[in-house]
């Protein structure tokens, strides 16, 4: 987020002859000091900008100033473009499509007969099932965000309670290899992170909303622990077989070879959900703590083992 608004206040001072820093800061949301920072990290980059004093003063650019080869190499014009490009890809973003059309027109310019490469990064949004589908929800949901426009989801929660909410995006959020939606919600009267792939229906309404003033460190990114959701410290016992599964699901740095056998020790969302994963795995996976998931886990296998009699 830093380098994306640092690359539109560059193209903002290319493009006018003199903007002021309260007009970046509310533009892009974020602390007149925050804009000094970036002015100054552009300028050690060796951006020549300049401070003009007065009531109509501001930062300001030499006329004579465009991009050069000094500025970035041909490989970081490449690379940065292909970075920029794979997140468009997943969430469209108009502000970033012109930064990525500009920046391509400098290596047109400034590198001639070079071709930009495909990258190495690609960012696919959708599940294994309907990706275009999920890729058109991540469309709506960065619209009403840029529009400041509500927004009316179905919503089936991790118990399997499905429920319409009017809900105010704020931020896009992608965690633990999930898409997220910050937003403020008209049912519970505060702010929620909505997983996108439990959203169902989306519906833009007419009715806009006053966007608030939300840093990245004001996101309660570790929600688990936050209350929201019930938590805890589970020990489980990792047959080989399926290691490699387990170790993306709970991280490689989690699981610890002891007594010969692989463990896991972490702290998990305690819901349905938990179960249902752990079920998954089949008799790969022993629960060794706590005592009443690991009698859950037990009663939903001996459940399916009565399902299936004759």
């Amino acid at each position: 987020m830093k380098y994306e608004i640092m690359l539109k206040i560059l193209f903002e001072l290319m493009s006018k002859k003199c903007v002021k820093a309260s007009y970046l800061a509310e533009k892009y949301e974020v602390s007149v000091r925050s804009i000094h920072r970036y002015i100054n990290c552009l300028e050690m980059a060796g951006v020549p900008i300049y401070t003009l004093r007065g009531n109509n003063g501001g930062f300001a650019i030499v006329d004579t100033y465009k991009f050069s080869s000094t500025f970035m190499t041909e490989k970081e014009f490449e690379q940065t473009i292909n970075t920029l490009s794979a997140i468009t890809e997943s969430v469209p973003n108009k502000d970033l499509t012109s930064v990525i059309n500009k920046l391509k027109s400098v290596v047109r310019n400034e590198f001639s007969g070079h071709n930009i490469s495909s990258g190495n990064l690609i960012i696919d949004a959708g599940p294994w099932g309907d990706a275009v589908g999920y890729k058109a929800k991540l469309n709506v949901l960065q619209q009403c965000i840029e529009n400041n426009t509500q927004l009316l989801i179905k919503y089936h929660d991790r118990n399997g309670e499905i429920s319409d909410r009017t809900i105010e995006p704020h931020v896009i959020v992608f965690k633990q290899g999930l898409w997220y939606v910050y937003a403020f919600c008209h049912l519970r009267n505060d702010f929620r992170f909505f997983k996108t792939g439990r959203i169902e229906q989306a519906t833009i309404l007419n009715e806009k909303f006053v966007r608030r003033n939300i840093l990245p460190s004001d996101l309660p990114l570790n929600f688990w622990q936050n209350g929201q959701i019930e938590t805890q410290d589970v020990i489980l016992e990792i047959d080989k077989k399926c290691l490699s599964d387990v170790e993306e699901w709970l991280g490689i740095e989690n699981i610890i070879v002891k007594n010969n056998k692989f463990v896991a020790e972490v702290k998990l969302p305690y819901d349905n959900g938990l179960i249902s994963k752990i079920m998954s795995y089949g008799n790969g996976i022993k629960v060794l703590a706590p005592e009443k998931l690991y009698n859950e886990v037990k009663k939903c296998a001996l459940d399916i083992v009565n399902e299936y009699k004759d």
